[in-house]
C-alpha cells in the first residue's frame, strides 16, 4: 500500500494542483498517439493544439456512432487507436444490444489505478482490510470475440486487477465468480459469510447485491447452518454444493459450532452474530443506491461504514475515492480528458462545454470523456455533481442517468427529486419500505408511485405526502399542480419482493446482476401493464 501510494496516489494529487495543464498535456498525448488512425486523420488530430480546436474538429459521439469503427478495429484495422485493444468490457446496458467497449493497455491501467486508489483509502481510513473480505464480481472473461480477444464484465476486470496479496483475503475462491446460476452464486456467498468469523470488508458496485444476500441469509439461515455443519446439503443448488467443500475448508470450525448453538437456543441470530467484525462496505452510494443502503442498515450492525466505490461504468472509471472518511472521489484526470455541460443547458440544447477546472461547486453537469482506448468526446448520458475536491480539481459524484427525467406537461421531474421525495415520506411516516418505481401517466396527467411497504391502507396518506414533497422539490411540478395541469400523485402498494421480481426480469433479458440498475422513473406506457401483476390487493 505504501508503494501504491507513492507510485499511483501521489501523481494524482500532484496533478490536482495543475488541473488545466494536466488535462491539456494528456489531450495532446492522445491526439499525437492516434493521429494516423482513421478517426484521427478524419478529424485532423495532427493539427489540433488546444481544447477549443479539439471541440471544433471532433463532434460529440455516442456508442452507436463509434460502433462501426469499433467493429472494424476488432478485425485489425487501426480505426480508433494505434495501440490495439487487449480486452473488451461488455455491458448489457439497460435497453438494446450489448456494447463491447475496447480497452487498450492504457484502459486496463485506469481500471487498476481506480481500484488501487480505493484500496489505499480503505487501508488508510478504515478497518476494511483488518480481516477477510467479501467481493462480488462477474467473470473477467466471459468469452472470446472472433479476433480471439477476451470480453467480460468491468466488475470482473476490476477484481482481476487486485494484487495477489490482497486476493488472499477474499473469503471465496475465484471460481465462485464463474458460477452461472445466480441463485447458486448467492448460496455460495451466504455460506462463506456464515463460515467466516473475521469478515471486516465487503466490496461490490451495487448495494442491492448485498441486500439480496442479507435477505437470503435471514430467510434460509437454518438450512445454511446445517449445510455448513455437514448436514442437509441436498437443498443446495449443484454449483453451490460443488463449492461447499472449499468453503468449509477455509472456515473456522468454532464459528459454525457457535452459530448453530446460538440458533438452536434462540431460533434466530442477530446482526452482530452474523456480521461480528464487519467494519466497512465499499459500494455505490449515489443515485437510487441510497435506497438500498437505507434498507441494508436495518440488517447490519449500526457501526458499519459505507464508503463510496467511485463513479464508474463499463466505458471508463470516472473517479477514484481518495478519502474514505469524507468520500472524496477525484476524477482520474491523468487518464481521461473531461468535458462538461451544465445540465440545464444541455437539456435546453445549449452546448457550452467547460473543463474540470471550470466547474462550479454543487452544480449538475452532463459529462463527456476522451480516453486512450478510442472514446472521443464520448457522451455516456450521465449526470454528475461537482463538489469540493483537492487543489484546483473538484470531486465528481454520480447523480443519475441523463434519461432519468420524465415530462408530462413541462414539470421535468428527475430521478434525483423522486428519490429525495420518497426518502422524505419514508422517514416522516417511519415506514420500512423496499424498492419502488414511479410512472408518469400521460393519459391521466399524474404520477403513480409503486412502493413496497408493510403497513396496509395508508396509500392515500402517502400519496398526499409524496405530492407535497414533489411540490417542494420541483417548482415546475408545483406550478403544474397549482394550475391543474397535473393531478395529485398516487401511491400503489407493491406486493412483497416485487422489485426483486422486476430485477429477475432484467437478468432474464441478459443484464448482468453486477450491472443491474433499477428503473426508478419511467413512463406508464412502458411499464404499466407489466406492473399490474405485482400489485398488492388491499
Amino acid at each position: 500500500m505504501w508503494w501504491n501510494d507513492f507510485k499511483i496516489r501521489r501523481p494524482l494529487i500532484t496533478a490536482t494542483r495543475q488541473t488545466e495543464e494536466t488535462q491539456l498535456k494528456l489531450l495532446k498525448e492522445i491526439l499525437r498517439e492516434n493521429a494516423q488512425t482513421e478517426f484521427g486523420l478524419a478529424h485532423n488530430f495532427a493539427s489540433i493544439s488546444n481544447l477549443d480546436e479539439y471541440r471544433k474538429n471532433v463532434p460529440v459521439n455516442n456508442y452507436d456512432q463509434l460502433a462501426p469503427l469499433i467493429n472494424r478495429q476488432m478485425d485489425g484495422e487501426p480505426t480508433l487507436t494505434i495501440a490495439p485493444p487487449l480486452y473488451y468490457a461488455r455491458t448489457s446496458g439497460t435497453t438494446g444490444r450489448y456494447k463491447d467497449i475496447p480497452l487498450t493497455h492504457h484502459g486496463l491501467k485506469q481500471v487498476k489505478h481506480a481500484q488501487k486508489h480505493l484500496a489505499i483509502s480503505l487501508w488508510r481510513d478504515t478497518k476494511f482490510m483488518a480481516g477477510s473480505i467479501l467481493g462480488f464480481a462477474s467473470p473477467a472473461e466471459e468469452g472470446r470475440l472472433k479476433n480471439g480477444l477476451p470480453f467480460g464484465s468491468m466488475s470482473g476486470s476490476t477484481y482481476k486487477s487486485v494484487s495477489p496479496i490482497l486476493a488472499k483475503k477474499f473469503i471465496l475462491p475465484p471460481s465462485a465468480f464463474s458460477i452461472e446460476d445466480l441463485a447458486a452464486k448467492y448460496q455460495a456467498y451466504a455460506l462463506a459469510v456464515l463460515a467466516t468469523q473475521n469478515l471486516t470488508g465487503i466490496v461490490t458496485a451495487n448495494p442491492s447485491s448485498i441486500l439480496k444476500l442479507v435477505h437470503l441469509i435471514e430467510s434460509d439461515l437454518q438450512n445454511l447452518l446445517k449445510s455448513l455443519a455437514g448436514e442437509h446439503t441436498s437443498w443446495l443448488l449443484p454449483e453451490a454444493l460443488a463449492i461447499l467443500p472449499e468453503i468449509r475448508k477455509r472456515s473456522q470450525g468454532m464459528r459454525i459450532t457457535e452459530l448453530n448453538k446460538k440458533f438452536n437456543a434462540n431460533k434466530q441470530l442477530n446482526p452482530r452474530d452474523i456480521w461480528p467484525k464487519l467494519s466497512t462496505i465499499a459500494t455505490w452510494t449515489g443515485g437510487s443506491c441510497g435506497i438500498a443502503i437505507d434498507q441494508l442498515k436495518r440488517h447490519l450492525p449500526s457501526d458499519v461504514r459505507f464508503v463510496e466505490f467511485g463513479y464508474g461504468a463499463s466505458e471508463f472509471m470516472g473517479s477514484a475515492n481518495v478519502d474514505a472518511l469524507n468520500n472524496i472521489c477525484l476524477p482520474l484526470l491523468n487518464h481521461h480528458v473531461y468535458e462538461f455541460v451544465k445540465r440545464a443547458d444541455w437539456e435546453a440544447e445549449i452546448h457550452h462545454f467547460v473543463g474540470l477546472h471550470e466547474l462550479e461547486m454543487s452544480e449538475d453537469y452532463y459529462i463527456f470523456i476522451t480516453n486512450r482506448s478510442g472514446l472521443y468526446r464520448y457522451n455516456i448520458n450521465d449526470i454528475v455533481r461537482a463538489e469540493k475536491g483537492l487543489g484546483d480539481c473538484p470531486a465528481i459524484t454520480f447523480i443519475q442517468k441523463g434519461r432519468g427525467v420524465t415530462n408530462i406537461t413541462g414539470e421535468k421531474l428527475s430521478e434525483y427529486q423522486l428519490i429525495e421525495a420518497v426518502s422524505r415520506i419514508l422517514v416522516d411516516h417511519q415506514i420500512e419500505a423496499g424498492g419502488f418505481m414511479a410512472l408518469a401517466d400521460e393519459t391521466n396527467s399524474c404520477y403513480r408511485l409503486y412502493l413496497e411497504y408493510d403497513v396496509p391502507k395508508i396509500a392515500d396518506l402517502l400519496a398526499q405526502a409524496l405530492d407535497n414533497a414533489l411540490r417542494t422539490l420541483n417548482s415546475e411540478y408545483d406550478d403544474k399542480r397549482e394550475s391543474g395541469r397535473l393531478q395529485q400523485s398516487k401511491v400503489i402498494r407493491f406486493r412483497k419482493n416485487a422489485c426483486e421480481t422486476i430485477k429477475d426480469w432484467s437478468l432474464e433479458n441478459g443484464i448482468r446482476e453486477a450491472q443491474y440498475k433499477p428503473t426508478i422513473l419511467a413512463y406508464s406506457k412502458e411499464w404499466g401493464e407489466k406492473l399490474r401483476t405485482l400489485i398488492e390487493q388491499e
